[in-house]
């Protein structure tokens, strides 16, 4: 495999997640070296100007001039867009970045073509700003394999930590920490809610609420301290955060949000069942 400042990349599609993953890359390697297409002309030239990406003429030209291609396209476009490009895929890595679609789906569309490796990313909004978490699952293979997912997670890193997962774990994942910057987004309007009830600007309010969750966060992963020992390092005897505390589990706080991400990772395992049945559909199998 090539040395990453040889290594082209190329996204067929310019949604908000294919654009926010082409920031990414553009962080790791030159963007003169970054490929972008997609059906809207308008949005593919404003994201290319934006990031100083190149804009290709179509899917096929993208993928001759890239060594690795990210499939950022909806569910229901992918088996156009692989019947299309297949031809042309022999050695490279393909990453799929659609919600539902596994990578056994993605080898059956795409017939007879040998790609180098074949990639799963699920991301969250958050790699927009460096602090997303991404889950990368990778087809079972020998030492290509290994040194494509090796490769998409140096290329992805600038949008946040990028972890190995097995596929198995993808429903979860959109759960957790594809759906999960939402969870936290009600958490600091409802503190802010809070905040404002209580006297405080609510352009102020915010400010607070979303530090403190992110200082929470940053205490929990820099520290390597157990979440429960460090809230009870905050909740001192008959204070003020134990009784908030004792509001909280009254309320079955952890419960609600227990089953809120147990829902969704039910949800997406029902969205990828319907997936494969369209998928198959499309294909005619």
């Amino acid at each position: 495999m090539k040395e990453l400042h040889e290594i082209t990349a190329g996204f067929i599609g310019s949604g908000a997640m294919g654009s926010v993953l082409a920031k990414a890359v553009s962080r790791t390697i030159d963007g003169t070296r970054v490929f972008i297409t997609g059906r809207t002309a308008e949005k593919r030239a404003r994201v290319a100007g934006e990031l100083g990406l190149r804009e290709a003429g179509d899917n096929v030209s993208l993928v001759l001039q890239s060594d690795v291609v990210f499939l950022a396209v909806k569910p229901s476009q992918l088996p156009y867009v692989l019947s299309e490009i297949s031809p042309y895929c022999a050695g490279k890595v393909l990453v799929s970045v659609a919600a539902g679609v596994t990578l056994a789906s993605v080898r059956g569309m795409i017939e007879n073509t040998v790609p180098a490796a074949l990639v799963r990313v699920m991301p969250n909004i958050a790699a927009g700003v460096g602090e997303g978490m991404t889950a990368l699952a990778v087809e079972k293979g020998g030492r290509e394999a290994e040194e494509a997912a090796a490769l998409v997670r140096e290329l992805l890193s600038p949008g946040g930590p990028v972890e190995r997962v097995d596929e198995g774990l993808m429903n979860c994942v959109t759960a957790l920490s594809g759906s999960g910057p939402a969870y936290g987004f009600i958490f600091i309007e409802a503190l802010a809610d809070a905040a404002v009830s209580l006297g405080m600007p609510r352009e102020k309010a915010y400010i607070f609420a979303a530090q403190t969750l992110k200082g929470a966060s940053a205490l929990v992963l820099e520290s390597g301290r157990h979440p429960a020992a460090l809230k009870d390092a905050v909740c001192s005897p008959a204070g003020t955060t134990i009784e908030a505390v004792r509001v909280l589990e009254s309320g079955a706080f952890r419960s609600i949000i227990i089953e809120a991400v147990r829902s969704a990772a039910c949800k997406a395992a029902i969205l990828e069942g319907g997936v494969k049945s369209s998928l198959a559909g499309a294909l005619g199998t």
